[in-house]
């Protein structure tokens, strides 16, 4: 813009007071520019926390009534945590032979003791959770409200001194801004570098008193976007306003075929003898002077002197209905990372391509979850769980564990089994790609949440078993690996 249509803006605008320049405001990006109809999109830029902490307790609040009253909600986060969890997330040592003497060996003893440490009168504090239960949980928890908090407590117990305790974030004490010169982000304690170093929880619910516990000994799970983020928001957030209307409109659509499936009859009269219906007798046996409310099947009403009834038509044109009902649920599905289809099981429309090509994406985010359970709450709880039962005397390490840790605590979890879209075509590729040495038998029995090492034990006991009864039978034992063959 030149000199003088700077000067004929700039005297336009003062005549308007400022109006006309507050219509036209330009910016560089277009998505920047603000105008009458975006201005209720001024958002400021702020940390995380002094920015959404007043909306967190809210979008929670509702997230769990989506949850418990939502099908679309309850189908979202079952189909998650089942392919997520499922039979549960197993544990197997993988102790090197190259660093550790007798690898093996160790590896079956902390997998042994393990396996019954999870048991849930050993793994849960209040005794009611088992593992598979507790991940179960901790996954929901994550989903409906953002985050929940893995309180280990050690206890009195001989052999496993160490419990895990779910507690809901709700109990985090949001009153407190500053402890000392530390800052405190909804009741997470951080030092001057940023780094989480205290939890403020409140010793019970509802309470105004809070405990002052170290992180060390807490696990926040939840998954941070932000660098400045401290705490959990709601997987719900995005998709909270179209959930709530698709269930008024899925509401509306149930009222007004309700009422347009009834059959009633409306009887109109005369007004003889004063009487608001055509006799006394008429009107108090079958007329009453309460207004109609709703229609019901087979209601007969006599209607007062002057009533009539009207109903109000829809313009709806077509079969608006479910137009809405599939769009509104793909941008739900969206919002959640999930596809369509499995969402609403909803198969009707796909063929084996796009079926598969769902497949893979949707397998994308659950491994994704399986990993965040991983890396900051199973990894963890195994490294606190083989602290404990080396004090405790139930395992006996090397010397060196508390010093060189990383060597021993060495786990690799076993993922549930999920099943194909075409067996035969993938157990062929799977077959390729081990000829083609890009993958192996371990990871290809993992990927179907199977232990390779068990399967191998399982197939020698097989083998000993046949040769053992074809003994017993007088069978020659060289034909079974004629009959394999």
């Amino acid at each position: 813009m030149n000199f003088i249509g700077r000067s004929i803006a700039t005297a336009a605008n003062l005549l308007t007071f400022g109006a006309l320049g507050r219509e036209y405001k330009r910016a560089f990006y277009e998505g920047a520019k603000q105008t009458t109809l975006n201005r209720d999109f001024n958002i400021s830029n702020n940390h995380f926390e002094l920015q959404v902490a007043g909306d967190r307790d809210m979008l929670r609040a509702r997230a769990r009534w989506l949850s418990a009253n939502n099908p679309i909600c309850k189908s979202i986060d079952k189909s998650i945590i089942k392919n997520v969890v499922g039979t549960g997330i197993t544990l197997q040592s993988k102790i090197s032979k190259d660093e550790v003497k007798n690898a093996d060996e160790l590896n079956k003893k902390i997998e042994a003791l393990w396996n019954e440490f999870t048991k849930k009168e050993n793994f849960d504090i209040t005794a009611r959770a088992s593992f598979r239960q507790f991940q179960k949980m901790l996954l929901k928890s994550k989903l409906t409200d953002g985050e929940i908090l893995i309180n280990c407590v050690w206890t009195k117990d001989k052999k496993f001194p160490i419990k895990f305790q779910l507690i809901e974030v709700d109990q985090l004490d949001t009153s407190k801004n500053k402890n000392g010169n530390n800052t405190v982000f909804s009741g997470v304690e951080v030092d001057s570098f940023g780094k989480p170093i205290a939890y403020h929880i409140k010793t019970s619910i509802n309470s105004f008193k809070s405990e002052r516990f170290d992180a060390k000994n807490i696990i926040h799970f939840y998954d941070s976007e932000r660098a400045t983020q401290y705490r959990g928001i709601t997987d719900y957030a995005q998709t909270i306003n179209n959930l709530k209307d698709f269930a008024a409109y899925n509401d509306s659509e149930i009222v007004k075929n309700r009422v347009l499936a009834s059959f009633a009859t409306f009887i109109k009269s005369t007004n003889v003898g004063g009487s608001l219906f055509a006799d006394k007798k008429t009107g108090e046996a079958q007329g009453s002077a309460d207004p109609i409310k709703e229609i019901t099947t087979g209601m007969i009403k006599y209607l007062r002197q002057g009533e009539e009834v009207q109903t109000v038509q829809s313009n709806q044109l077509g079969n608006s209905y479910n137009d809405f009902m599939i769009n509104t649920t793909r941008i739900i599905a969206a919002g959640r990372d999930i596809s369509y289809e499995l969402a609403v099981r909803d198969y009707s429309k796909v063929n084996f391509s796009s079926a598969r090509a769902g497949l893979i994406q949707d397998n994308k985010r659950f491994d994704d979850e399986q990993m965040i359970i991983v890396e900051d709450a199973l990894t963890p709880m195994v490294s606190m769980f083989l602290d404990a039962v080396v004090l405790s005397g139930a395992l006996s390490l090397p010397n060196d564990y508390w010093t060189n840790k990383e060597k021993y605590v060495k786990a690799t979890w076993i993922m549930p089994t999920r099943e194909w879209v075409n067996p035969l075509q993938d157990i062929k590729a799977i077959r390729e790609e081990i000829d083609l040495g890009i993958t192996s038998r371990t990871r290809a029995a993992a990927g179907k949440g199977r232990n390779f090492e068990d399967i191998i034990d399982e197939q020698v006991k097989e083998e000993q078993m046949i040769n053992e009864k074809r003994k017993k039978a007088g069978l020659v034992v060289d034909a079974v690996d004629a009959n394999t063959k």
